[in-house]
């Protein structure tokens, strides 16, 4: 349990639970001041609309502290950034930062169109894995079309990781993963019988050189500025290529697509996805798509 100091107008206390969430937010480098004026102190934070947060010691404009008038994230990390609260914090680019950096919707199609089809599906595929969750925007992602990965590492969009031995390791199978295991001869590594995940991450950590002898692979993952984009991009490259199947008749219609009243023609639906593919001249379903 944390105990907070007293400080401001706040008197000394153990954490209760929605403190200590807000603790743990506020030492995430997210929460990142934009300025700290330490003789004041006051500081200012990004906020989730156009203006920044006004923070003090007793205050904030934030949405979370005029509705409870209790400390938010961004008193907490004033504090901790003052040294009242002894808490180790991250420091790097808000959220807020993030946001203004991003890459617009178009731009980021502009850059995805200069590539070929083929490297546009691997885009597409990538954007698979990525672009549902928040968390998973810059997750590594392993390409084994090793005749795209000179194209894909001309993409603004991506970048690329080193070798992914552990992943690569973890396609193996078991016994050969052993084997490997077997060869090398070091103290603290796991046993035979142990999880193929375990020995994976055992050999990555104390055995990189064998990526030298594994199979050819590149990792990369999409760069910070197109977070926000990734979601549309990928809706727009999964209508301009995919089709998908109408479980009862067997009519196959541009993924994305849904059926008119009679149920014998299929239009995208009306937003900034199909607009972008009907300016690019992609939208299968302008006139009305009519399965065969």
């Amino acid at each position: 349990m944390t105990m907070i100091p007293a400080f401001g107008p706040w008197t000394e206390h153990a954490a209760d639970a929605d403190e200590e969430k807000r603790l743990a937010s506020a030492q995430q480098s997210k929460t990142s001041p934009i300025s700290i004026d330490k003789e004041h102190e006051t500081g200012v934070f990004y906020g989730s609309g156009k203006d920044p947060y006004q923070t003090s010691l007793a205050s904030c404009t934030c949405n979370d502290f005029v509705r409870r008038k209790k400390p938010c994230k961004h008193v907490f990390r004033l504090a901790m950034e003052l040294g009242i609260i002894d808490a180790a914090y991250k420091t790097g680019r808000s959220t807020g930062e993030r946001n203004e950096a991003q890459l617009s919707f178009a731009d980021c199609l502009d850059l995805v169109e200069q590539l070929s089809d083929a490297a546009q599906n691997e885009i597409k595929e990538m954007l698979r894995y990525t672009s549902e969750r928040v968390d998973d925007r810059q997750k590594p992602i392993t390409c084994h079309e090793l005749d795209l990965v000179p194209e894909l590492r001309t993409s603004p969009l991506l970048h690329e990781n080193p070798y992914p031995l552990e992943e690569v390791l973890n396609d193996l199978p078991k016994p050969l993963v052993v084997q490997l295991l077997d060869l090398v001869h070091r103290e603290g590594k796991p046993k035979r019988n142990a999880a193929k995940t375990v020995m994976a991450a055992w050999l990555a950590q104390n055995a990189p050189m064998l990526a030298k002898e594994l199979p050819p692979c590149a990792s990369f993952s999409f760069v910070e500025v197109f977070d926000k984009a990734q979601r549309d991009v990928y809706k727009y490259l999964h209508r301009k290529y995919d089709t998908e199947t109408d479980w009862y008749t067997g009519a196959e219609y541009p993924a994305g697509a849904v059926p008119a009243a009679d149920g014998s023609t299929y239009y995208f639906p009306e937003d900034r996805v199909t607009d972008a593919l009907t300016k690019r001249g992609f939208n299968r379903c302008l006139n009305g798509y009519i399965p065969e």
